[in-house]
């Protein structure tokens, strides 16, 4: 049997995490959540992870930051990032450091 893919949902904004790992479980993935790149880090550490998707403004460490950490580690990860304030030339640049996707919120 096959287990579920587990997806880190990395996101500042308490209500939004939260309503992204409820979809998540909703769509039968395993959901696990951090509030900022750190954190996102320190999970890394421990558990296995199949798909990130990451806010992009955050204390601490931002998406763009977590995104060249996380390649470097582990550069077949997929990851998403996700933005309010969003422009052509970052998402450019985070495609060509690796990301999967970029997407403008709000979103459904």
């Amino acid at each position: 049997m096959n287990n579920p893919a587990r997806v880190l949902v990395v996101e500042d904004d308490p209500t939004l995490r939260e309503a992204l790992c409820d979809t998540i479980q909703y769509g039968g993935y395993q959901d696990l959540s951090a509030c900022n790149g750190i954190e996102a880090l320190k999970i890394m550490e421990s558990e296995e992870v199949d798909l990130i998707i990451s806010d992009v403004q955050m204390d601490l460490m931002d998406g763009h930051t977590l995104l060249r950490e996380v390649k470097s580690r582990r550069p077949d990860l997929p990851f998403v990032l996700i933005t309010a304030h969003g422009s052509i030339e970052k998402a450019v640049e985070a495609m060509r450091e690796g990301a999967t996707d970029y997407l403008l919120k709000p979103f459904e």
